[in-house]
């Protein structure tokens, strides 16, 4: 949900993405503020030179209480871009962009119930 690729539900990517290949699955995400809570951390991704993906796997590396990440992929290409976020991403996270999500997160608690 949050590389985004679901934003143009028409594209490629979304296409070929879990929620489009197996019907049904995930749909509180597509009907609810997930969307919009989606839009705001792919800007701060951006605001930040991050991408996306570094934006949200370097989020969970930096966790105290998450000893490790699992990726999920439906593609090579996919899988290359997550490793290439695990390893890019700046260790941690500046300070600047983890209050930036924080106040994201305190508009978007929990968007896919909405």
């Amino acid at each position: 949900m949050l590389s985004g690729k679901y934003l143009d539900v028409n594209s490629e990517a979304a296409k070929k993405g879990r929620l489009n290949l197996f019907p049904g699955y995930m749909e509180r995400y597509k009907n609810s503020l997930s969307r919009e809570a989606t839009v705001q951390y792919i800007e701060l991704a951006k605001k930040h030179g991050l991408t996306p993906v570094e934006l949200a796997l370097g989020f969970v590396r930096d966790r105290p209480f998450v000893t490790s990440s699992i990726i999920g992929s439906t593609s090579l290409e996919q899988l290359k871009e997550d490793i290439d976020a695990i390893m890019t991403a700046p260790r941690p996270l500046p300070a600047e962009v983890t209050a930036d999500i924080e106040t994201i997160f305190k508009r978007y608690k929990d968007p896919s119930i909405i």
